[in-house]
């Protein structure tokens, strides 16, 4: 074990993988500071450049980059009571009282140290569970994949106060699309549409920077506003003494870090369970052990320790499942998980094997960036706060063009633009209705690995593998309980979950037609293949639509009647439940569940329009930027990268209204030009894509 420990080091000792952990750790905290983009978004932008590193440049960039992500999400949190990431929302609840009271030095410093703190108690932890990570994935056989597999879908529907009907939707719409390609075990092409270029199945790429990254751009640009307000008055002029406070303070009340840290790192194991959900059980059972948990919510040490000792350790926790199972425990593996496979890693048994030492230096690249990212965020919070107030419509050029250039790299092929922009726009239209993104991707990732389980239970096993596999009973009857327990939560409070739901009735009634209509279509093409590569993709396709039908005949009638009750000149929908300035949890509250799910719901989403008009105004900018996105992708498609995309960008600049002045607007056109131009070539060298475009 020494001896994997100190190679696992020494091999990140070249100077490629230490510039790219330093560029990854520097990326993930200007990520992690704009609320609402996430370092999943970044994270997708990444994946195209893995094709052309080496797997330690690639772990070291990608698990640097979330690494680094984490204590800057705090920053905003703590300053401006807007998280940089949902999963930092407790954050709020004593980091930003305490800055209103002149402690904001102080409270970073305690939100950094317990940071890094939490992340190396994992990182101590995890030393000694990957001692068992081998035999552990020796007692999981194919029954046992599968079960966890739809464990861990079920598991993400607990993330939300989302209908269940909508969840399971989600999940098997990306498990539909897993089954686009080769069949593992014939080699028949299903659903390809005769395409050679989707025989290889639909990539996690361009399908990553649909549904978040483009996304995410057009509502930014909708919203027309700033990511953050800014105000550095409330550092303070004693900002060093502060942050001298809150380090000693730290160490000084060190187990409440190490209670959230352990607890962390331990529901980091659970597939499905993710970051989101482990800060918030790491913050509740702080309230509920510590002397002054009734204090909690109001600005006091201990409640930011618990809240932040989570924030690294879940994740160098959620390692062990993805290295030796293969399966994610949040949406930032999921993308990881993806990066190895590109590079040809499987994970599991065969990668424990064949390279013994790759985990430990999946563990040191989490323990520096960890580490250096808090230590470089606090002494840069001041000027790093600043980033918070670059309004969408300046940030939409630049991530769009990456996301075209990337999803163009992933197969080096236009299907890639093309996908882009389909889930580009089914991204936009499931955000608005209230679908699971998570699962969706989830299930997209997991398909391939579920189909070949399933095909590998029934020809091992067959029917009998439910006497012959009890770990796999288990998590059936888990997943069962989870459904069972869900629907009773939902129905005890689904006529609150009908008034914030349905925005677009209309637009509910087409999907889920449409979902219905391609979910039956998918079986009767499913029909048409052989036994054994028709018959997993028929029956998922069975199940949606049955999911889809359900929703047209049962709850969006009941949702549209109970919406006509409410008041015709009422409040804008979610406005009766908006977040207040200085939210608390109030423990033993009979609402305190359905509260504190609404406020993860609400933390996942924009915030909405308070009036019909502004609604009005940003569904018709929302429009605008997805036709400004078709004329990137259109521009790329015609004249080629490096005229397309440059061009498209100066045509956009020059005519945004968002620059009341021609001059500015002038400057922003040529600095957006020059900048995407580079981008452009950079990609087409370093990539070297011979695409020029159709003319």
């Amino acid at each position: 074990m020494i001896s994997h420990l100190l190679t696992g080091l020494t091999n990140l000792a070249s100077l490629p993988t230490i510039l790219l952990m330093l560029f990854g750790m520097v990326i993930g905290m200007l990520v992690g500071m704009l609320p609402g983009l996430g370092v999943v978004l970044v994270l997708t932008l990444i994946l195209p450049f893995v094709y052309h590193m080496s797997v330690l440049q690639t772990i070291s960039i990608m698990l640097a980059t979330q690494a680094g992500a984490y204590f800057a999400a705090s920053i905003t949190a703590i300053l401006l009571n807007t998280p940089g990431a949902p999963e930092s929302f407790p954050t709020t609840l004593d980091g930003f009282p305490m800055a209103k009271r002149g402690q904001a030095g102080k409270a970073l410093a305690i939100s950094a140290t317990s940071t890094w703190m939490g992340g190396w108690i994992a990182c101590i932890i995890f030393i000694g569970l990957i001692q068992l990570a081998g035999p552990l994935a020796t007692i999981f056989h194919p029954p046992e994949y599968m079960a966890i597999i739809i464990l861990a879908i079920v598991l993400i529907a607990q993330t939300g106060n989302i209908p269940l009907s909508k969840v399971f939707i989600s999940g098997l719409l990306g498990l539909m699309l897993s089954f686009v390609g080769s069949d593992p075990v014939t080699g028949v092409e299903r659903f390809t549409m005769g395409l050679p270029t989707l025989y290889s199945g639909i990539g996690v790429v361009p399908f990553a920077l649909g549904v978040f990254a483009i996304t995410q751009m057009v509502k930014m640009y909708g919203s027309r506003k700033a990511v953050a307000a800014v105000d550095l008055s409330q550092l303070g002029d004693d900002f060093s003494t502060q942050v001298r406070q809150g380090i000693a303070e730290t160490f000084r009340r060190w187990y409440h870090v190490a209670r959230s840290a352990i607890i962390a790192t331990l529901l980091g194991l659970v597939p499905g369970i993710g970051g989101f959900t482990s800060n918030f059980i790491s913050y509740g059972v702080g309230q509920k052990t510590s002397k002054r948990g009734a204090q909690f919510g109001t600005g006091v040490p201990e409640g930011l320790m618990s809240a932040e000792g989570s924030s690294l350790s879940k994740e160098v926790g959620s390692l062990i499942p993805a290295v030796a199972l293969g399966l994610p425990s949040g949406l930032g593996m999921v993308i990881f998980i993806a990066a190895l496979t590109i590079l040809g890693l499987e994970p599991g048994p065969t990668l424990l094997k064949g390279s013994p030492t790759l985990p430990y230096s999946m563990m040191w690249v989490m323990a520096i960036a960890g580490l250096l990212s808090c230590v470089l965020g606090l002494i840069l919070a001041p000027r790093l706060a600043r980033i918070t107030g670059i309004k969408g419509p300046f940030m939409f050029p630049f991530i769009i063009a990456l996301a075209t250039l990337g999803s163009f790299a992933d197969a080096n092929t236009t299907m890639g633009i093309y996908l882009l922009v389909i889930f580009g726009i089914l991204g936009v239209v499931v955000r608005d209705l209230g679908y699971s993104v998570a699962a969706a991707a989830i299930g997209l990732v997991l398909g391939g690995t579920f189909d070949d389980n399933v095909h590998l239970t029934d020809s091992l096993y067959g029917i009998h593998f439910i006497t012959k596999s009890p770990l796999a009973d288990v998590f059936f009857l888990i997943a069962i309980y989870l459904i069972i327990s869900a629907g009773r939560r939902w129905r005890k409070n689904k006529k609150e979950i009908a008034r914030q739901e349905v925005k677009h009735p209309l637009m509910e009634w087409v999907f889920d037609l449409v979902m219905a209509v391609f979910s039956i279509v998918y079986v009767i093409v499913g029909l048409g293949y052989p036994a054994q590569a028709g018959e997993i993709p028929v029956v998922v396709g069975a199940l949606a639509a049955v999911a889809s039908l359900y929703r047209l005949v049962f709850d969006l009638p009941y949702w549209l009647k109970n919406r006509a009750q409410e008041p015709e000149e009422g409040p804008a929908v979610g406005e009766s439940d908006a977040v207040p300035a200085e939210p608390t949890l109030e423990p033993g509250t009979e609402g305190e569940e359905l509260s504190t799910v609404a406020v993860m719901t609400r933390m996942e989403h924009d915030e909405e329009p308070r009036s019909r008009k502004d609604r009005r105004q940003q569904n018709i900018r929302e429009t605008i930027a997805i036709l400004w996105f078709f004329g990137v992708a259109a521009g790329a498609l015609v004249l080629g990268f490096e005229i397309g995309i440059p061009l498209v960008t100066f045509i956009y600049a020059m005519v945004n209204k968002d620059i009341p002045s021609v001059r500015k607007r002038l400057v922003f056109a040529i600095s957006a030009t020059v900048v995407t131009w580079a981008l452009a070539f950079a990609f087409t060298q370093l990539f070297h894509l011979t695409f020029h475009g159709m003319i």
